[in-house]
């Protein structure tokens, strides 16, 4: 059995628990639990979630893709608790990484562990409060260490303050000499330099968030990061990307691959007219990976790409463009059981580098990293890239941050609910409601908090909704625009 679907087995096996005596000489089941064992698990599991709500939530909202058999609500602008136990289940790996942080203090495991264990920890954080808003933080994933079951909702500016500091600390533990004494990285095979980068590059991402509530901290620590790669260095090529890639071998498959054959819904996820547009109209070799060719055409000389407009109604969603043959459904690598899980890429950094130099945060080339960021994102997805490309009119860079932005959004398809964050935050791309929106064709800003939260931590529930305005799919993040 492979060492990487072996150890995912073996957490799944551990965490079920069970009376009978275990026979600790079986091969395949570890006979001690050390960081190296639970940390596959971790990044298994949240890897999982991040596609999951990427194609739920995130590609839906901000217009990647839409359904033309039937009715998601979410398409249509409308979200319930029914679509947040993805992103607030992530809560439970927050247990695992306490358990890695322990196994450290208790001398089993380099400090790396713990390092690692804090960058996944404010990783998950972060997309659970610009999920929701204000969330459990400060007393979250305590309920076995200090006896908290109802833990309270700390606001969106003092998390965002909190795991600032935090990724500050944790790039500062890292000892980029040593590895992993018990193996278990599967994304940088025990790189802590890579780790460091990371780190710093989800760093500049929060921070980005954060400039329009806190301008003058937040530009001055981004610029000090952009000015000094030695001290503060970030993802600098597809060699650094985040990525999980999954092995093929069940359990570890890309978690959408079994659905396109099983599932009917899956088989009619079409990408949307906006995307399909726009990559053709500026001669996009990416949409040949985000999309397929018509079934018409698939086959002939001359493959079209069609995209369906967002929300429209059933029958005419359906009917679209002479029906469902002609019409683009989503790229044949999504049924693949070893397309990766996208956390984080060079790209998004490098247009987190245009913006910045852009805004003045820093002394840095906006051109260059704008073009460093489409290039990137063209390696990624296998796409031929032309130098001729960027000096198309509706990509040219022309000093504003309207293009960044757009570029920005083909670049973070399928990554997790990054497109629809940055939507929040900066009101780009401008795109157009569907006619069967349900919410004034306003965008949601959040997802509702689930309901087990009403029931089992009650008060704290409705003192976090009365602070953020009500529990409502519109009441605004912190950071937003």
């Amino acid at each position: 059995m492979n060492i990487k679907i072996t150890m995912i087995c073996a957490i799944i096996f551990l965490a079920a628990g069970g009376c009978e005596k275990i026979d600790n000489t079986n091969p395949n089941v570890p006979s001690a639990v050390n960081p190296g064992v639970v940390l596959p698990q971790v990044m298994y599991s949240i890897s999982n979630t991040l596609t999951h709500s990427a194609f739920e939530i995130n590609n839906e909202l901000i217009q990647y893709t839409c359904m033309n058999n039937t009715f998601t609500e979410v398409q249509r602008f409308k979200l319930q608790p029914s679509n947040s136990n993805q992103v607030w289940n992530l809560y439970n790996r927050l247990r695992d990484l306490n358990d890695i942080n322990s196994m450290v203090e208790n001398g089993t495991g380099h400090g790396n562990y713990a390092a690692i264990s804090g960058m996944i920890r404010v990783f998950i954080l972060s997309m659970i409060t610009d999920a929701f808003g204000d969330v459990p933080y400060s007393e979250a994933g305590k309920a076995t260490a200090a006896n908290v079951f109802t833990p309270k909702y700390d606001t969106q500016e003092f998390i965002y303050k909190g795991l600032i500091d935090e990724l500050q600390r944790y790039s500062q533990l890292i000892d980029v000499t040593a590895g992993l004494d018990f193996g278990g990285d599967l994304i940088y095979q025990g790189d802590m330099l890579k780790w460091k980068k990371f780190g710093n590059s989800l760093l500049l991402r929060l921070l980005m968030r954060t400039t329009e509530r806190q301008p003058a901290e937040a530009s001055a620590l981004i610029g000090q990061i952009l000015s000094d790669p030695a001290q503060y260095p970030v993802m600098e090529s597809n060699a650094d990307n985040f990525l999980y890639r999954y092995q093929g071998s069940f359990p570890d498959v890309f978690p959408l691959a079994p659905s396109y054959v099983r599932d009917f819904d899956f088989k009619y996820k079409s990408v949307s007219a906006f995307v399909v547009d726009s990559l053709t109209k500026f001669g996009d070799a990416r949409l040949y990976q985000f999309a397929r060719p018509t079934n018409a055409s698939a086959n002939t000389a001359n493959p079209v790409y069609v995209g369906l407009p967002n929300a429209l109604p059933v029958t005419e969603s359906a009917n679209y463009n002479g029906g469902y043959n002609f019409q683009s459904y989503l790229g044949t690598r999504f049924q693949t059981d070893r397309e990766a899980a996208i956390w984080m890429t060079a790209s998004e950094v490098f247009f987190l580098k245009a913006e910045a130099a852009i805004r003045g945060f820093y002394q840095g080339d906006a051109q260059q990293a704008y073009h460093d960021g489409i290039k990137h994102s063209f390696d990624y997805w296998g796409a031929p890239f032309n130098d001729d490309y960027l000096t198309h009119p509706s990509v040219a860079f022309d000093g504003t941050l309207p293009k960044v932005y757009l570029q920005k959004y083909f670049s973070l398809f399928f990554t997790g609910i990054e497109a629809w964050s940055d939507y929040r935050r900066t009101g780009y791309p401008r795109l157009v409601p569907g006619p069967t929106n349900v919410n004034d064709g306003r965008i949601p800003s959040r997802l509702p908090y689930p309901l087990s939260e009403q029931s089992l931590n009650q008060n704290n529930y409705r003192e976090a909704s009365q602070r953020i305005g009500g529990d409502d799919m519109n009441s605004k993040m912190w950071w937003q625009n």
